[in-house]
């Protein structure tokens, strides 16, 4: 027979929210520049969570159900999403939301899994006045393998990720459209 552990889970909803915000994502109103909206993208194990951490870590809300996970595992190894799902769907549209009525850079990175999907996210943040920018990444296949070799066991793969972010940045910027639509 086996003893059942009973873990707790305590997190301030603020705190895992404000995580992902600093000054630096701030646009700028007076100088009538419109935010930024970084779509990377790109095939399996390419390079785009590199990229996006090299390139746009700073000055920009990540929106990206990877990282929201990794943050709430604290290092445990489980499934993605498994028992984190529900918390999940929760901050991520709460990050997404205020990045967006707030208008900070936001940056995200997709598999790409919908064509039809991306392109409509792409044509609603530039609606909710975006910039929008593409990043692809396509890398060899030998380098594909070498970095998944290497990948930590918590890395979790935007072909899982993508319907996330797409949907949490589609739902935003759809209510936003449709808020602004209404004043």
């Amino acid at each position: 027979m086996t003893e059942e552990t009973l873990r707790i889970l305590t997190r301030s909803l603020d705190e895992e929210v404000d995580a992902w915000f600093d000054d630096s994502s701030r646009s700028d109103p007076a100088a009538e520049v419109p935010p930024r909206f970084v779509l990377v993208c790109g095939t399996p194990v390419s390079g785009k969570t590199r990229l996006r951490r090299d390139k746009f870590t700073q000055g920009f809300v990540t929106v990206d159900a990877g990282d929201i996970f990794r943050r709430l595992e604290q290092g445990e190894i489980v499934d993605f999403p498994g028992e984190f799902e529900w918390m999940l769907d929760l901050i991520g549209p709460m990050v997404t939301e205020r990045a967006i009525a707030e208008r900070r850079h936001i940056v995200t990175e997709v598999f790409g899994c919908d064509p039809d999907e991306t392109t409509a996210l792409l044509n609603l943040m530039k609606a909710v006045g975006y910039t929008t920018e593409l990043a692809f990444v396509r890398g060899s296949i030998e380098q594909a393998e070498l970095w998944n070799r290497s990948r930590d066991p918590d890395n979790v793969s935007s072909y899982y990720t993508d319907r996330f972010n797409v949907r949490w940045l589609t739902d935003a910027a759809r209510a936003h459209a449709d808020t602004a639509g209404e004043t």
